[in-house]
C-alpha cells in the first residue's frame, strides 16, 4: 500500500493537474453546466476544475463511502456488473446468504467478442451460434451465477445490444445489465429495466461507464451519454479510465498513478456539475505496454499498484467510490498456463495489496484483455476458484464428523477406515477434482499434460451445455421486449 507520504505527493499532484490544466469536454451543453458550476474555460476545450468543487463533491461522497466499502466486497466474488445489479436491486444480503452455502461465480465479465475455439484451434467472432452456445452453457452450469452478454459481431451495432438483450431471454436467465454503447439506446435500457424488473422506478439493466480517454478528455460519446441518463431519470454516472502505462501515461508508477486519478477524480467532478448528489463512482483499469512489442497487456506488478494506489487515494482523500476489481483479464490468446499464472500471479498481488487473503482467484474465463472468451478456460478458472471456496468452509465437529466409538475400536483391532460405514457415509465429501488428476501418467488413459487438462476442461462444459434447458420467462416480458425491440429498429433503421 501506498506511505502517507505518498499520498499527499501523489493527491497534491492530481489536484493539480486538474485546476491547472483541467479536462477536455467535447460537449458544449456539458461545458456550459460545468462552467455554471464553477469550472473555468481553458485553452483547448479544457475546462479548469477547482478544488472547491472537488471538495464540494467528497463532502457528499463520504456520506455513502462506508456502505459502498461493504458493497465493493462483492466485486471480489461477482466482478462489475454482476456486483453492480445486486447493488442496485437490494440483493446484496440474499447473494451473501446463498454464496455462504453455495459456490457461485461469474463468468466472461465484462463481454467477449470473439470466441476460442479449443478443438478447432482457432479464434471466431461472435456470431448467433456462439451467442447463443455461450448463454446456453451458463444457463446449464449450476456454479454460474452470472454471465456476461458477449457481443454479436453479425448485427448492426446500434440494435445489437438491446437484440442480444432480448436474445438472451430464450436462452438463459443468469444476465443482468449491459452497456448502452450508443447514447440513443438509454432509453431501450431503462424500459426493458422496468419490463424485466417490473419496477417502473429501475434502471438495473442499463450499466456501463462514461470512459475518460487520454489524455484528461471526455469524448463526445461518454458526455451524450451524461445528458441521455439525467434527460432520462437515471441518475447514476460510473467514470472509468483504462491507460496503458508507458503510452498514455508516463512509464513510472508514480507519473502513471496520477494521471489515472485525474481522469477518475475529473470525470467524476463533471458528472457532479451536471448532476449533483447523484450516484457517481469511479473504476480504475490499467494495462501496461509490453515494449518488446508494443502490445497493452495486463502483465506484472505495475497492473496490481497502479489500480489499487489509485483506488487507495479515492479512500483516504476523495470519499471512495473507486471501483477495482480483483483482475481485469488475462492478456494470453489460447487457454492454458499462461492464462492461469497471469490469473494466479494477479490475484496473488492484490490479495497483498490489501491483505486479504478470502479474495477469490481471478480467473473467469477471459483471454486477450477481455476481449477473447474461452468456455475451456472458464472450467479450469472454475475449477481453481471452487477449491479455494471449500477451502473456506467452516469445519464441522460434531458427533457424526468425529465417531469417536468408530476410532478406538479400529484402532483396537489395528485395522483401518476404507471398509468402514462411517467412511462409506462420507468419501464423497473429499474433494475431487475435475481437471487435476492423481492417475499414473504411464498408463495411457490420461497423460498428464496441458493439453490433457484442457481437452478435459473442454469436454466438460460440453457436457454442461448437453444439460440445457429453455429458461421460464412469462409471455408478457417477452412480448414487452418485442415491441420493445421493434420500435428500436424503426428508429435506428435496421430491418
Amino acid at each position: 500500500m501506498l506511505s502517507s507520504s505518498a499520498v499527499e505527493q501523489l493527491s497534491e499532484k492530481t489536484l493539480r493537474l486538474l485546476t491547472e490544466v483541467g479536462m477536455v469536454v467535447e460537449n458544449e451543453e456539458l461545458t456550459q453546466d460545468c462552467i455554471r458550476k464553477g469550472c473555468q474555460a481553458g485553452a483547448d476545450h479544457r475546462l479548469k476544475i477547482p478544488v472547491e468543487l472537488i471538495e464540494e463533491m467528497v463532502v457528499f461522497q463520504k456520506r455513502t463511502q462506508e456502505q459502498y466499502e461493504r458493497d465493493h466486497d462483492l466485486v471480489y466474488t461477482c466482478g462489475p456488473d454482476w456486483a453492480h445489479y445486486l447493488m442496485w436491486t437490494g440483493g446484496q444480503g440474499a447473494f451473501r446468504e446463498r454464496y455462504a452455502e453455495r459456490f457461485l461465480m461469474q463468468a466472461f465479465d465484462c463481454g467477449p467478442t470473439t470466441y476460442y475455439d479449443h478443438a478447432g484451434g482457432q479464434i471466431r467472432p461472435v456470431d448467433a451460434e456462439v451467442f447463443d452456445t455461450m448463454m446456453k452453457f451458463a444457463e446449464a452450469t449450476p456454479e454460474i451465477g452470472y454471465t456476461s452478454m458477449w457481443y454479436r459481431q453479425d448485427l448492426p451495432p446500434k440494435i445489437e445490444r438491446l437484440a442480444s438483450l432480448r436474445r438472451s431471454m430464450d436462452l438463459t436467465t443468469k444476465f443482468t445489465g449491459i452497456e448502452a454503447i450508443y447514447p440513443e439506446v438509454v432509453k431501450y435500457l431503462k424500459e426493458a429495466s422496468e419490463i424485466l424488473t417490473g419496477d417502473p422506478k429501475s434502471s438495473a439493466f442499463l450499466a456501463g461507464s462514461e470512459c475518460i480517454t487520454a489524455p484528461l478528455i471526455l469524448e463526445k460519446r461518454s458526455a451524450e451519454d451524461m445528458l441521455e441518463r439525467k434527460k432520462r431519470g437515471v441518475n447514476r454516472y460510473h467514470m472509468a479510465s483504462m491507460p496503458t502505462l508507458g503510452v498514455s501515461t508516463p512509464v513510472t508508477s508514480a507519473g502513471a498513478i496520477v494521471m489515472g486519478a485525474a481522469e477518475v477524480l475529473g470525470g467524476m467532478a463533471l458528472a457532479w456539475c451536471l448532476d449533483p448528489e447523484s450516484d457517481i463512482s469511479g473504476r480504475m483499469i490499467c494495462l501496461v505496454a509490453d515494449m518488446r512489442n508494443g502490445n497493452s497487456t495486463t502483465f506484472g506488478p505495475s497492473y496490481t499498484q497502479f489500480n489499487n494506489a489509485v483506488r487507495q487515494l479515492f479512500s483516504e482523500r476523495w470519499g471512495g467510490h473507486c471501483m477495482v476489481e480483483v483482475f481485469f483479464s488475462p492478456t494470453a490468446r489460447k487457454p492454458g498456463l499462461q492464462a492461469m499464472f497471469e490469473n494466479s500471479y494477479a490475484t496473488s498481488c492484490r490479495r497483498r495489496w490489501d491483505r486479504n487473503a478470502d479474495i477469490p482467484y481471478g480467473g473467469m474465463g477471459t483471454l486477450h484483455n477481455g476481449g477473447l472468451g474461452s468456455p475451456t478456460q472458464f472450467m479450469l478458472d472454475m475449477e481453481i476458484r471452487k477449491a479455494e471456496w471449500l477451502y473456506g468452509r467452516e469445519l464441522s465437529v460434531d458427533e457424526e464428523t468425529l465417531d469417536f466409538d468408530e476410532i478406538l475400536r479400529i484402532t483396537r483391532e489395528r485395522g483401518n477406515f476404507l471398509d468402514s460405514d462411517h467412511t462409506m457415509r462420507h468419501f464423497r465429501e473429499l474433494w475431487i477434482s475435475k481437471c487435476f488428476r492423481s492417475d499414473d501418467p504411464s498408463a495411457g488413459a490420461w497423460d498428464g499434460s496441458e493439453k490433457a487438462i484442457l481437452d478435459t476442461c473442454d469436454e466438460a462444459w460440453r457436457a454442461n451445455l448437453a444439460r440445457w434447458e429453455p429458461p421460464d420467462w412469462p409471455d408478457d416480458k417477452r412480448q414487452a421486449m418485442d415491441d420493445l425491440l421493434a420500435r428500436a429498429r424503426k428508429e435506428f433503421g435496421v430491418a
